[in-house]
């Protein structure tokens, strides 16, 4: 077989995709959808259906479902806030919260804490390294 992958009728080399491609059934994104709307995230969404989470927000915007924002409530902003300030790292918040860390870096400002406060943290995160 030649360089680049096999060659079409017209002579022409056919590009090989390396990623498989998973296709849903009108039942399995109106599975999606429902999913969607019972609370589940577009990452566990991505999981459970085996696509992309651009996938899954391609089917949930074809349909009008209104996106959720990213981030926490208000109430997970408080227990953010007290986790960080009992000395937790933004790191172990993301993870306990399945949020990225970039968003609750952005909620933790919203909520009050401050930028010296996130640089004290960071900053005694990296000296426990030492």
């Amino acid at each position: 077989m030649p360089r680049g992958g096999p060659i079409g009728q017209t002579g022409v080399v056919i590009r090989e995709i390396e990623t498989v491609q998973t296709f849903l059934t009108d039942s399995e994104i109106d599975r999606l959808i429902a999913d969607y709307n019972s609370g589940m995230s577009m990452r566990e969404l991505s999981q459970k259906y085996g696509v992309h989470r651009g996938t899954v927000a391609r089917h949930l915007r074809r349909h009008n479902v209104a996106i959720r924002s990213l981030g926490l409530d208000e109430a997970e902003q408080a227990d953010a806030v007290r986790m960080f300030r009992g000395g937790v790292s933004v790191r172990a918040i993301s993870t306990r919260m399945g949020v990225g860390r970039r968003a609750i870096r952005t909620d933790l400002v919203k909520a009050g804490v401050t930028e010296a406060e996130l640089l004290v943290s960071k900053a005694r995160r990296r000296d426990s390294l030492v």
